[in-house]
């Protein structure tokens, strides 16, 4: 008999629910004919069958909102595109309040969308009521209402995906399993399958249950598993009315999809199961159910139950028990896998109807155009790396993730689930210390240090004040006296070989061919000009460079470098994260400390900034860089890790007639807002390029060619449309980023950071302004519901000159 699939397709996906079928038709949308979309039983038959299809909008980000919002616009108008009912039904949502701390968040979230210019009302329990006629309630304080929001059916929206799909020339073929890759020079040329082997240019991983296996043929251990969902959906009764919005009572844990006569019930238990004990599902699991087990949702119904009292008087016509993905942190993964360069990913998607038209659209410009259009970090697969890979961590991880979808996200909260992971050598010694720890990528790392007898400031608040008398101290130490900060989880790489400056000019944005010792503080560019990556290159010899990073870009920076490099031989790239710690001494009493351990002259003159020189700090080994995150005359010290425990206690002795103390991160994000020191992932992405940033100084157009050099020369001559400003608020607020920004009543941003500036004594933010608003020296930020007056600081809060980093 023939095969079913050909011998060659340009574009392979394996995975038939809406994520793949929505790549596939927006692939066709964008012309492309050769694509091939391969489902091993039949569409739908993953997790989209049982999905409740509910589609909210609104997010934590401008772009991930912007993505949601295009999915609830193809909803409304692909059914008549394709001739296929998807069941759109534009009902609104409404996001119940039942506690202060929630109506606070929810007042959070209409601030952000405010500034994203998404419309959102906070209305008061007599419009929830009007809305809602089902609910009781009492005890609310309050609640949003999205008028754009609503449901669809999942089934015949992921047809409505294939037939537009097959109408753009795309073939999906079902029945067919793919079993293996053949792979050379960091691509997938053969997918291997049950009909054939299939010769490709690009794989795309649309798996979903079935994600990980998939990657574990690649040899790629993809950070997804899979737990299990349940909800349950009433008797049809005249008493439901048509109509009703979708409803979410977070404080009560459950959510309502409205069915015509009847209701859907579901929440995020606390304890819910990973599937087949370790979150694996076995590639023969079919289009079918786990066990119905109420008592895992007991806590759900009780909830329901008690805001909609006719749930009392329903019963209850079947209950789902299904497998559904997830990731490590409960939020999707997109992008290339590893070090492919044509495996892309889209899988772990426990809300993937919403996400699906916008997945599918972003996942195609992807595969066409090199980069999703808009920065997805929030989506990235690099954000996850080896820690996250196994089957364990992601079973205690997700769990975790899974159960706190409704919970109140307080800015001040960590993880929990699998720590501690990774340690410092001075992990112990600090925990010792009074250090009360985060995470970061696996890390243990000090938030901040309380002496001893000293309370522990809440979790549980929006509010900075709680946290000012601990954070102010560490804050003060460092700009007054000297302090340490265990840095150890920076992503370190070695860049070495013969080729090793010729590519690293090419790649980054500033000069690094400024001679043995240079520190040079860069941008690595992408060809719109966006920036990629903002690290810091050391020149340890003339052809080897170290590389350092935050701790949470190791995966995506290490892998931007490895993706461009030569492939003549000429470059070397090795990780050595684990091979060295970081002590960070700083202040203005740090040179006094250094000189009475070091062999060597620190003098200015002899250790000028922006420089590094192998010194000795007593007996051990240390390399020396003079930069600083923080504002102040400092080190970065990167210590071989054997030596790390004796060099910190070398610190301490001779630091302890100079008032020496330890300090945490959160002291490091006070400091840095008053230097306007930009933070990538939130003040500078993709998105934005050095000259928008504020970061010209950082890009060499003299030296030559470089990675986005076309597109920064193109702004040079045409002039930026928008610009990263600094402001400072008259009154204090509660700031993180994400607040409104207006003038005379008009939004004109959002603020991209925020943090209370103990030295200046005021609250600081940095936001974007665009056009004619880049004029702007006053403009109001408003966060929980409060505004205050905010002014223009030119430059930056604190020393404009950077006399102190050069003393």
């Amino acid at each position: 008999m023939p095969s079913k699939v050909p011998s060659h397709a340009r574009i392979v996906i394996v995975g038939g629910g809406a994520i793949g079928t929505s790549i596939a038709y927006h692939l066709a949308q964008a012309g492309e004919k050769d694509v091939l979309l391969l489902e091993k039983t039949a569409l739908t038959a993953g997790s989209t069958w049982h999905a409740a299809g509910l589609m909210g909008q609104l997010r934590s980000k401008v772009n991930l909102t912007r993505l949601m919002q295009y999915s609830a616009d193809l909803c409304a108008r692909i059914g008549a595109e394709t001739g296929q009912d998807v069941g759109w039904k534009n009902v609104g949502s409404l996001r119940l309040a039942a506690s202060d701390a929630r109506w606070e968040e929810l007042k959070r979230a209409h601030t952000a969308a405010k500034s994203y210019g998404f419309d959102m009302e906070l209305i008061g329990p007599d419009d929830i009521r009007r809305l809602f006629p089902l609910a009781d309630i009492k005890g609310l304080r309050g609640a949003t209402w999205i008028a754009s929001d609503g449901h669809v059916d999942p089934y015949s929206l992921t047809h409505a995906y294939a037939k537009g799909a097959r109408a753009g020339g795309a073939r999906l073929v079902e029945g067919v399993t793919v079993t293996g890759f053949a792979i050379k020079d960091r691509r997938i040329t053969t997918v291997e399958t049950t009909e054939g082997d299939i010769g490709c240019e690009v794989v795309v991983n649309a798996a979903g249950l079935w994600a990980r296996q998939l990657g574990e043929l690649a040899g790629i251990d993809l950070p997804i598993t899979v737990v299990e969902h349940e909800y349950f959906v009433t008797e049809k009764s005249p008493l439901v009315p048509d109509n009703l919005p979708t409803l979410r009572d977070p404080d009560a844990n459950f959510y309502v999809k409205p069915e015509p006569g009847a209701m859907v019930i579901g929440g995020w238990e606390k304890e819910t199961r990973a599937a087949y004990g370790l979150g694996k599902l076995p590639m023969s699991f079919g289009q079918e159910l786990f066990a119905d087990d109420l008592e895992r949702i007991a806590e759900v119904i009780e909830g329901a139950s008690n805001r909609i009292p006719i749930l009392n008087e329903l019963g209850v016509r079947s209950v789902v028990n299904g497998p559904i993905p997830i990731s490590a942190d409960g939020e999707p993964v997109m992008g290339l896998a590893g070090d492919f360069d044509n495996f892309f990913v889209a899988c772990g998607f426990t809300s993937g109807i919403a996400a699906s038209g916008g997945a599918g659209r972003a996942m195609a410009n992807w595969i066409l155009e090199g980069d999703p259009g808009v920065d997805l970090w929030a989506f990235d697969l690099r954000r996850f790396g080896q820690p996250h890979g196994g089957l364990a961590y992601l079973r205690d991880s997700a769990i975790e993730a899974y159960s706190k979808y409704y919970a109140v996200a307080w800015p001040e909260e960590e993880r929990s689930a699998c720590r501690p992971l990774r340690r410092s050598p001075l992990y112990e010694t600090l925990t010792a210390k009074g250090a009360v720890n985060g995470v970061k990528f696996g890390w243990e790392r000090p938030n901040y240090f309380l002496k001893a007898g000293e309370p522990k400031p809440p979790l549980e608040t929006f509010e900075r004040a709680p946290y000012a008398e601990v954070i102010g101290r560490e804050h003060r130490a460092v700009r007054e006296g000297v302090a340490l900060i265990d840095q150890s989880s920076f992503s370190k790489f070695e860049v070495t070989g013969p080729g090793a400056l010729r590519y690293l000019q090419w790649l980054a944005a500033a000069n690094v061919d400024r001679g043995e010792a240079a520190v040079i503080y860069t941008q690595l560019l992408n060809r719109r000009g966006g920036i990629e990556a903002d690290l810091t290159i050391m020149r340890r010899r003339e052809d080897r460079f170290h590389v350092v990073t935050g701790s949470a870009f190791g995966t995506r920076d290490g892998g931007w470098i490895r993706r461009h490099m030569p492939r003549d031989g000429s470059v070397y790239v090795q990780e050595v994260t684990g091979a060295y710690g970081v002590i960070n001494l700083c202040g203005p009493l740090s040179r006094d400390v250094l000189a009475k351990v070091s062999e060597k002259d620190v003098g200015n003159s002899a250790f000028p900034y922006m420089t590094c020189q192998d010194i000795r700090i007593g007996w051990a080994p240390v390399m020396a860089a003079r930069v600083t995150y923080v504002g102040e005359l400092g080190w970065e010290l990167h210590v071989p890790t054997e030596y790390m425990a004796y060099v910190y206690e070398q610190l301490k002795q001779a630091g302890a007639a100079f008032g020496i103390i330890d300090v945490g991160y959160k002291a490091i994000s006070s400091l840095r807002m008053e230097k306007r020191y930009l933070y990538w992932g939130a003040d500078i992405t993709p998105d934005d390029t050095p000259l928008e940033a504020g970061l010209g100084f950082a890009v060499s157009m003299k030296k030559g060619d470089f990675q986005g050099r076309d597109a920064i020369a193109a702004q040079k001559e045409g002039g930026i449309a928008r610009k990263l400003a600094c402001f400072r608020l008259d009154e204090p607020l509660p700031v993180y980023g994400g607040e409104a920004m207006s003038s005379n009543g008009r939004i004109v941003g959002m603020t991209t950071s925020g943090d209370f500036g103990h030295t200046v004594g005021a609250s600081i933010v940095f936001g974007y302004l665009k056009g004619e608003d880049m004029a702007l020296r006053e403009i109001d930020v408003e966060a929980f519901g409060r505004r205050s007056r905010a002014r223009l600081v030119e430059r930056c809060a604190y020393d404009p000159s950077g006399e102190r980093i050069r003393m």
